[in-house]
């Protein structure tokens, strides 16, 4: 009798192995580039298209004179923060999520001023309005009171 439920447990649960679905996580690259003021951060696959994500992120920024800022929030499109001009330090850790693996990634990255980089009393006429709502409480608060 007990050769026949351990038989019986046997093929129940290599039926279960078999029949379970099998996903494999996409891989994720991090992409850390400056535009103009700002320091970019980008996730994207291995094709180079970005992915959406509702996975968290952790970046940590650090300047010449060893101050840092660092964040943990989730991930959306992509993250812009302005910064002055100079070089920075950012390292980026992407949690994963159920779709895509974790990834990390680390770059020195130099950030410029320039004219045409980013005017805050143009923003809105290039129709930016709603693209950003942390740029657009950035500007209320800090340019239009």
């Amino acid at each position: 009798m007990n050769k026949k439920i351990i038989i019986f447990l046997v093929v129940v649960s290599a039926f279960l192995l078999l029949s379970s679905p099998v996903s494999a996580k996409k891989n994720v690259d991090i992409k850390i580039e400056s535009e103009g003021a700002f320091i970019l951060i980008k996730l994207v696959d291995s094709q180079g298209h970005n992915i959406k994500s509702t996975g968290k992120i952790h970046y940590n920024i650090t300047d010449q004179n060893g101050n840092y800022k660092w964040k943990y929030l989730s991930y959306s499109k992509l993250h812009a923060i302005k910064y002055d001009p100079g070089t920075y330090y950012v390292k980026v850790k992407f949690d994963g999520d159920s779709k895509y693996n974790s990834a990390e990634a680390s770059k020195s990255v130099v950030v410029s001023y320039s004219k045409s980089s980013f005017d805050p009393y143009t923003y809105y006429d290039n129709h930016n309005w709603g693209v950003n709502q942390k740029m657009d409480d950035y500007l209320e608060y800090n340019y239009w009171d």
